[in-house]
């Protein structure tokens, strides 16, 4: 009988865990510092037959998508975090993990399904480090800011998570109507003339439009996810468990046909910014009328790398978030009560010190 390889990731030459490092690109064991791209991983375990947890089946021989399901459901966990009721996806080598949300410590509870196995990953391509420094950056300064808001212990809290991201390709055919007037006027002697030009205009384009992306988690304001875009689809590649190591994804809640209606929106938008565009050269454009409709249209679910950091001040949940990819940073800050009524009462005092100052120079003269 044919055998179904389940495979984990471990280290060819001692068998500890590897986890894959943003910096280099490459998998490194942290016990031995043996280190292996991802085809030198590939190329080991064909020829050694090193995988674990080996299975025999007497199931008829699977397809090659049922393999992959079925490797993914077998390689990947699901946490849930009993505070929040987020859903966490880990290898099934982390032995812990904490939700990226409430930081509550987060408990497995099952193996996930092959519906949830994305079709692409964007792997992390900055570090810890680098997302530290991001966030020090754009929080310097800010002296408004709760007083833990930039301590080692919440910094600590800054998680690497692959976001779930419904991306929609395809092409369309859109079409504009209108009536534009072009506008001349001109004065002679004390009268002034208006000629005024009236067409109809028309316009059509067949559009093509690659990976329009919205995230999947109804946990993630959209408008912070919007903002650390774009990431560079060059970088994007098939999904694979291993860039899970040492890592977690957001598990999806919300369905393709729900993103449907969020990613229409923006290539409707974009489509209809690009049609105007076509119908420069008018004073006035009145009368707009659009269509748009889809030639052809595919979906795919993807894993894009995302700095997050959740912090709740006041019973107010704020984001923040540095693309994994780019280094794009964004975020909504607290501001402390305490030091914003200090700050109000600082420049009252300031005001009304100035204030007798000068009453005092006014009346001494």
């Amino acid at each position: 009988m044919d055998k179904v390889h389940t495979l984990s990731y471990q280290c060819p030459n001692c068998n500890a865990a590897l986890e894959y490092d943003n910096a280099s690109g490459k998998f490194k064991c942290f016990f031995c510092d043996g280190e292996f791209t991802e085809e030198e991983m590939k190329k080991i375990f064909e020829e050694r037959d090193q995988a674990v947890n080996l299975d025999e089946t007497n199931e008829p021989e699977l397809t090659e998508d049922q393999k992959v399901t079925e490797e993914f459901s077998g390689q990947s966990a699901l946490y849930s975090c009993p505070n929040c009721g987020a859903g966490v996806i880990c290898d099934t080598l982390t032995a812990s993990t904490r939700c990226h949300f409430c930081h509550t410590p987060v408990i497995l509870s099952g193996r996930l399904s092959g519906e949830y196995k994305p079709d692409l990953i964007i792997p992390f391509a900055n570090t810890r480090e680098d997302a530290e420094r991001k966030f020090r950056a754009y929080t310097k300064g800010k002296f408004l800011l709760p007083k833990d808001f930039r301590s080692s212990a919440q910094i600590s809290n800054i998680s690497a998570l692959y976001v779930p991201y419904w991306l929609k390709s395809g092409r369309i055919d859109g079409s504009l109507t209108a009536t534009g007037k072009i506008i001349r006027t001109w004065r002679s002697g004390d009268k002034r003339y208006t000629h005024t030009k009236v067409y109809h205009v028309e316009r059509e384009a067949e559009m093509t439009f690659v990976r329009v992306p919205c995230d999947g988690s109804k946990r993630i304001d959209d408008s912070l996810m919007e903002s650390i875009e774009p990431f560079v689809y060059t970088g994007i590649k098939p999904f694979n468990m291993s860039y899970l190591s040492g890592c977690a994804a957001e598990k999806y809640d919300v369905t393709k046909e729900e993103a449907a209606q969020r990613i229409d929106q923006r290539i409707r938008e974009g489509a209809e910014a690009e049609l105007r565009s076509m119908a420069s050269g008018y004073t006035a454009l009145e009368g707009v009328s659009t269509t748009i409709g889809y030639r052809t249209q595919e979906y795919a679910y993807a894993l894009l790398p995302v700095w997050f950091l959740n912090y709740t001040y006041n019973g107010k949940d704020y984001g923040f978030a540095i693309n994994g990819q780019t280094g794009t940073t964004f975020g909504t800050l607290p501001v402390s009560r305490l030091r914003l009524f200090l700050f109000g009462a600082g420049i009252f005092l300031v005001s009304l010190v100035l204030s007798f100052i000068l009453l005092a120079l006014f009346f001494g003269e």
